[in-house]
């Protein structure tokens, strides 16, 4: 916060990390001054495709506006480009393509966003159509996710009266 009590943001990226939520009030003004805490798991809902999706908040170092990508010469489909992202190389990654999902992705507009994730060997992120709520759920209900098919999700799990996919980041990342 700033000295008139106003939320700082940090304009065109969001710093996420454990201790606090500063710079969240773009994404869920809500919860912007919420401590996070070991009782619950705060899950950032991610459009892509068509769907909505849900992505543990740990899981992500940083949510950042699309920028200029260099293309790959005979990348993988998924594989957007590469990102120079605070003068790392990042790369882009579409997990729509990856999660065939039935619906291409949006077309760039201010909603877009590229999700850095944390990872231990990669620098990746993820384009999204956009990330319209960061949702609260009991570490209990997130732990009894329903079982799902797919190796890229570790389950759904109902948020609010709706049934969401939840991504599991490390597996994405091996397909």
């Amino acid at each position: 916060m700033d000295e008139s009590g106003e939320m700082a943001s940090s304009g065109s990226e969001v710093q996420i990390n454990q201790a606090s939520a500063d710079g969240l009030a773009d994404v869920a003004p809500e919860i912007a001054e919420t401590e996070f805490t070991t009782e619950y798991v705060y899950l950032l809902q991610l459009r892509m495709g068509g769907r909505d999706f849900l992505l543990p908040v740990k899981d992500a170092a940083e949510i950042v506006r699309p920028m200029p990508l260099t293309p790959v010469p005979m990348a993988p489909n998924h594989l957007l480009g590469m990102a120079n992202i605070h003068g790392q190389i990042v790369c882009v990654i579409e997990p729509g393509r990856q999660l065939s999902l039935p619906e291409a992705a949006a077309p760039d507009s201010d909603a877009t966003r590229y999700i850095v994730l944390r990872h231990n060997r990669m620098r990746v992120a993820l384009r999204v159509d956009a990330v319209p709520a960061i949702h609260r759920v009991s570490e209990h209900d997130f732990e009894t996710l329903a079982e799902t098919d797919v190796t890229s999700l570790r389950g759904r799990l109902n948020v609010q009266g709706m049934a969401y996919d939840v991504l599991d980041v490390q597996a994405l990342l091996q397909e």
